[in-house]
């Protein structure tokens, strides 16, 4: 699993809990890193990635990785927006699983099992 934030409270936080709970994880704190990631290790499954970044965004992410590797990889969005959009990328955002910032944890956990149980 890979979580992407370019906040480094948010990301370690993040990652903290998803490997207290037994899930193998890497972080990322922009977009070119987090393609790096993909790009490098094997049985990346889950993205789980801010929406608004410096230079790009969540939704950037989202049509690289979805351009390179199709499907196979599924996304949360997280965001301290309201609602989980941004405007002009071609991305539907709300097709994605959401969590509002600042993170709840037990969301984040109970989110990314429900993500990867949809999986199987």
């Amino acid at each position: 699993m890979l979580v992407v934030d370019d906040e480094e409270i948010i990301l370690e936080e993040a990652l903290e809990a998803l490997t207290d709970e037994g899930y193998e994880c890497f972080g990322a704190s922009d977009v070119e890193a987090a393609v790096e990631i993909v790009s490098t290790t094997a049985g990346i499954v889950l993205i789980v990635t801010d929406l608004k970044m410096p230079r790009k965004t969540g939704a950037d992410l989202i049509k690289t990785v979805e351009a390179k590797w199709g499907q196979q990889i599924k996304f949360i969005v997280m965001s301290g927006h309201a609602s989980p959009r941004v405007e002009g990328n071609g991305v539907d955002i709300a097709a994605y699983s959401f969590l509002k910032k600042p993170l709840d944890i037990d969301d984040l956990l109970d989110t990314v099992a429900s993500v990867l149980k949809t999986r199987e």
